[in-house]
């Protein structure tokens, strides 16, 4: 159920803000996408600094380094190898063009890394799954009106588009949380808002237009954490 509120929040959000759109200069709209690029690698950075670091009351330590470390590693190497990024450009594309749509590629692909990397994507779904209540899923949707209606206001209707992303990965993860209940550990789930908070400062990297990633080609990096996780369930 907070998924489906999740897409609908966006659905809407992307026609007010498309809507509004008129009242905002090319300027302004540069001015909103940097910002928001901003703002997007400073809470990222929190919530990875959150789940990175643990104080034992005397000093700080951090964990799971090389999890992560090996996970990037690996989950570029496949990303670059499959060219994930491509692909999905290739396929907005021609969706684009076969509804003879206005451009919505860069739309569809940088909302749908926003919506479904993050670490309250990824939470949420799995707390709804585990029946712990879809709170976390209700304050994301909020988060993600307002980014919506920014977006659109200069990436147009693509974002709109990007609900539907947003219903496979995240209902996917929410079935995936109630049949494997057992493996969902806070260890994992911790490892998989790390990985995704840090895509999210590639993603805001990228809005400030400092420096040009193909995130997508950073998405396998979160299988990573899940594949360990059941092969450690083995032994």
């Amino acid at each position: 159920m907070g998924t489906l509120i999740n897409a609908a929040a966006i659905i809407v959000a992307t026609f007010l803000g498309i809507i509004f759109k008129k009242g905002l200069s090319e300027k302004i709209q540069k001015a909103i996408m940097f910002t928001l690029g901003l703002g997007l690698v400073a809470l990222s950075l929190g919530w990875f600094v959150k789940d990175f670091l643990v104080f034992d009351g005397t000093s700080f330590s951090t964990r799971m380094d090389l999890l992560i470390i090996l996970s990037l590693v690996i989950g570029v190497i496949i990303g670059e190898w499959i060219d994930i990024d491509q692909r999905l450009t290739n396929l907005a594309f021609k969706v684009e063009k076969k509804y003879n749509l206005p451009p919505l590629a860069k739309g569809f692909i940088t909302a749908t890394l926003i919506f479904c990397v993050g670490a309250m994507a990824i939470t949420g779904a799995i707390q709804d799954g585990l029946g712990l209540g879809m709170t976390t899923l209700l304050i994301k949707s909020t988060l993600d009106f307002i980014t919506a209606m920014v977006l659109a206001s200069f990436l147009g209707i693509g974002v709109a588009i990007s609900a539907i992303s947003v219903l496979v990965y995240q209902g996917s993860i929410t079935l995936l949380a109630r049949y494997l209940s057992s493996y969902a550990t806070d260890d994992l789930i911790s490892s998989l808002s790390m990985i995704g908070s840090i895509i999210l400062i590639a993603i805001g990297l990228n809005f400030m237009e400092i420096k040009k990633i193909k995130v997508a080609n950073l998405l396998p990096a979160l299988l990573v954490p899940i594949i360990y996780t059941l092969i450690m369930s083995l032994f």
